[in-house]
């Protein structure tokens, strides 16, 4: 017996056509999936043109800190509850997240008109 390819063609398009047909009895909407972090990457606050990237980390997580600008910058919490100190170019800083899941506000102490948050979920 020999195949030839619209053969082949033509079983697919019934294989298909019976799959379609196939109810699915759940009519509940699929959710999207967030594309998960990258495995073992903390969360980190990047800052660029005098301007802090949006950061989300669990609670108590070490939150890394990485300037690019030419100037030095801190991410100081509004409220005294984390403080990474100056952040030198090329120089990696840190600092704890807060324990509690929220919103927090933060700043840059040596340019107050950069403001940034932190979403700590968990």
């Amino acid at each position: 017996m020999k195949i030839t390819g619209s053969l082949i063609v033509c079983s697919l398009a019934a294989a298909f056509t019976a799959g379609a047909l196939i109810v699915d009895p759940d009519p509940t909407p699929l959710q999207p999936i967030a594309a998960p972090a990258a495995p073992g990457a903390p969360p980190q606050v990047s800052i660029q043109e005098y301007t802090f990237s949006a950061v989300t980390a669990a609670p108590g997580a070490t939150v890394a800190v990485v300037n690019a600008d030419e100037e030095s910058h801190t991410v100081t919490s509004s409220d005294d509850l984390f403080n990474s100190g100056e952040v030198v170019t090329g120089t990696p800083g840190s600092f704890i997240a807060p324990s509690t899941p929220g919103i927090y506000s933060f700043e840059c102490l040596i340019h107050p008109t950069m403001v940034g948050q932190l979403v700590v979920s968990g």
